[in-house]
């Protein structure tokens, strides 16, 4: 049997009953963060921690457990689940009556398991290829930041990645500018020389990228920048980040294909230091 934890009380997850009238199933009034798991402790804690109260202030949600409760709370389900190695997802939501204005801003929150067999962080063999999404645009603004529990945008694009047999796709601003693919942030390689997307673009504020930012800021010539389709096309090497899988690397795009991947191994030995 399988538990999760609703508001601080574990329960079976076959006994985890949602009102028809929760918000979160009737306008997507909340977010969600996803953590890896490593031998039983959460991974990159604290960055998942700022984003989730982060996120909390731009949708003007009341949540006030401290980083230390949330700690031990995932840690809860983790053992009841017996994890060793695989992510928890932690659902928050707006927890009132109203329709689109909500009577208060009070939230509940929900945290279940997943398992896997990863037991670190593991380069893909096999190169990504890559297209670009066109049929819709993200909008540039602060709710573009956060992992919002409205995902039509991602949906789509990774309906059109799947049906055009790509790995993933870029996804482009209203700007019409490349800002992430549908579950990662991007970095661009020239050399020593690292840029990625500014989280003014429209980009979600990855709390891979973050540790990644950290990791790289004291030995690399690291910048955020606008990037365009030409910035992709003239780098080195093309690498993607997210919070379950690291870092992966890039082979082709289009007609472009990328054959280093010198700072993608670099920065998974590094992450992997971490756990």
């Amino acid at each position: 049997m399988e538990f999760a934890i609703i508001n601080n009380e574990i329960t079976p997850s076959s006994e985890v009953r949602l009102s028809i009238t929760n918000r979160a199933f009737l306008y997507g009034d909340g977010f969600f963060e996803t953590i890896k798991i490593f031998s039983s402790k959460a991974f990159n804690l604290v960055n998942h921690y700022n984003r989730i109260i982060n996120s909390a202030k731009i949708l003007d949600l009341d949540f006030n457990l401290s980083v230390s409760e949330l700690e031990k709370n995932a840690n809860a389900i983790i053992r009841k689940n017996n994890i060793v190695d695989g992510s928890v997802r932690i659902t928050i939501f707006r927890d009132s009556d109203g329709k689109y204005f909500p009577n208060d801003n009070k939230s509940s929150y929900c945290i279940y398991t997943y398992n896997d067999t990863q037991t670190c962080f593991v380069l893909n063999s096999n190169p990504l290829l890559l297209g670009v999404y066109e049929d819709n645009y993200k909008s540039v603004s602060a709710l573009s930041s956060i992992k919002s529990l409205n995902s039509l945008l991602y949906v789509m694009a990774s309906k059109y990645a799947k049906k055009n047999n790509f790995d993933d796709v870029l996804l482009l601003n209203s700007n019409k500018n490349i800002i992430e693919s549908t579950n990662s942030n991007i970095f661009l390689c020239y050399g020593d020389v690292i840029y990625t997307p500014p989280i003014s673009d429209g980009c979600v504020d990855g709390s891979m990228r973050r540790l990644i930012i950290t990791l790289l800021k004291d030995k690399f010539t690291l910048l955020t920048k606008t990037i365009t389709y030409s910035d992709i096309i003239e780098c080195e090497e093309l690498l993607l980040s997210n919070a379950i899988s690291g870092v992966r690397w890039v082979g082709s795009f289009g007609e472009k294909e990328f054959v280093k991947k010198d700072m993608s191994s670099y920065l998974i030995n590094e992450l992997n230091k971490l756990i």
